[in-house]
């Protein structure tokens, strides 16, 4: 029997491949693919081929076989450094036996309160502004998320605990991120990496402990895990209870700080549909009027814009899978033991699925057009089917929370005004955007309190 050809590559460079270009910027490199060779490519990231699948048939068949054909504990290999063998750096058993202690801080019924931590957090910041000035988005976002990670999951205490020590060395903990290099090289980033690590695991150790030797006096999340068991009944070790904590506060705020970023940054750059924004705004979100799930269903426009900021700046632009068996799709022989990626930024100015691609148009994810829903996983920003994002909702409210807040009280406009893509080896985010601003309402209000 004649066997299928494997799927057609993208020219690269000897040994290294695309690798160069990939770090560079991934976008261009797999949207140039998708046009040029089809919706089945092949990338190599250095000696690694990639196959990459672009259209929501194979999305279905990517999100399908995880955990079957399709390996993420493999994939995602280089995350063991940081987080150590917890939720999908994790092997599918064991994620499993985990996977009710994770969920569990993003139960739907605990939203309204990490809704007002979010607007306790995003009120303080926007309290020490002052009447006018200039503030650096992207940095100014990446410290709201991590305080709301850290207060809303593991309580305001932990949250007043992590001072800039521990900010620092998380800090040198995510720049060892390296999807490509073998984690465990003698290099000074990946040293970096583990030495930071082990002083993170020493300083919440010692919160573990005063836990455990004082566990009335505590009513939070951080409280929970520390209790928390297998459902056999056995106590979760504190090693995994340190990974899990590292691994929340990382998710809490290393993708969240650049899409909501970006929301903002395209609503700055077009002011048509700004103004629809702040006119439903100004209707549903007076001053005086509390910050609540009620008030954020009336913001149609703003849930839209958010959308379109998933479509065009999704944080999780790169998903990957290791290949534990050889399979057939679309008529190539994918082999075992390649990587098979999706590459969402790419899929969402699929044109079979979207209109006008590279324009910002929010509308198209109105009632009337509904351009996403002409097939299952056309919009995968935060992944899809069984292991998709547990906290796509916690997400979706902070970026709406601060969005609502900032454009309720503030006039704005870039300083930068065409900020690039930050690759970097983690989540894309903006490059530096400074923002210039005078206030809108001079008032302190508790309107800007949420009603539990």
């Amino acid at each position: 029997m004649k066997h299928k050809p494997t799927p057609p590559s993208l020219p690269g460079l000897p040994v290294i491949g695309n690798l160069l270009e990939f770090q560079k910027d991934r976008f261009t490199l797999l949207r140039r693919g998708f046009e040029t060779l089809g919706p089945i490519f092949t990338i190599h990231l250095g000696p690694k081929p990639a196959v990459v699948l672009v259209g929501p048939e194979y999305h279905d068949f990517f999100f399908r076989e995880t955990d079957k054909m399709l390996s993420m504990d493999r994939a995602y290999e280089f995350l063991n450094a940081m987080f150590k063998g917890v939720a999908f750096t994790a092997g599918p058993s064991e994620y499993d036996a985990q996977r009710h202690v994770i969920l569990a801080p993003f139960a739907g019924k605990k939203m309204p309160g990490y809704l007002e931590i979010m607007v306790d957090e995003i009120s303080a910041w926007l309290d020490g502004l002052g009447e006018r000035g200039e503030f650096e988005l992207v940095s100014a976002f990446q410290r709201i998320t991590q305080l709301v990670g850290a207060h809303a999951l593991m309580g305001k205490a932990f949250r007043d605990e992590m001072n800039d020590e521990f900010w620092n060395l998380y800090a040198e903990l995510s720049a060892g991120i390296d999807p490509v290099l073998p984690p465990h090289l003698p290099l000074p980033k990946f040293i970096k990496r583990d030495r930071a690590r082990a002083r993170l695991a020493a300083i919440i150790q010692r919160v573990i402990d005063e836990r455990r030797a004082n566990p009335e006096i505590h009513n939070d999340f951080l409280q929970d895990f520390v209790e928390a068991k297998y459902k056999d009944g056995r106590p979760l070790p504190d090693e995994l209870i340190i990974s899990i904590i590292l691994g929340l506060v990382f998710a809490g705020h290393e993708t969240t700080a650049g899409q909501g970023s970006w929301a903002l940054i395209l609503l700055l750059q077009h002011p048509k549909y700004f103004e629809l924004v702040r006119a439903e705004l100004d209707e549903h979100f007076p001053p005086g009027t509390p910050f609540d799930h009620k008030v954020m269903r009336n913001l149609r426009h703003l849930d839209w814009a958010l959308q379109e900021t998933e479509r065009l700046r999704p944080s999780a632009d790169v998903i990957f899978r290791y290949n534990l068996k050889s399979y057939e799709l679309g008529g190539y022989q994918i082999p075992k033991d390649w990587l098979t990626m999706l590459a969402p930024r790419v899929s969402h100015v699929n044109r079979e699925i979207f209109s006008n691609v590279d324009e910002y148009d929010p509308l198209r994810f109105s009632s009337e057009r509904a351009e996403h829903k002409v097939a299952d996983y056309t919009l995968i920003g935060f992944g899809g089917g069984r292991h998709r994002c547990s906290g796509a909702n916690f997400a979706h409210n902070e970026m709406a929370a601060f969005l609502a807040l900032t454009l309720q009280r503030l006039d704005m406009h870039l300083l930068d005004k065409d900020p690039s893509v930050n690759y970097g080896l983690g989540a894309p985010r903006p490059t530096a955007t400074r923002i210039r601003f005078q206030e809108r309402v001079h008032s302190t209000d508790p309107a800007l309190m949420v009603t539990a």
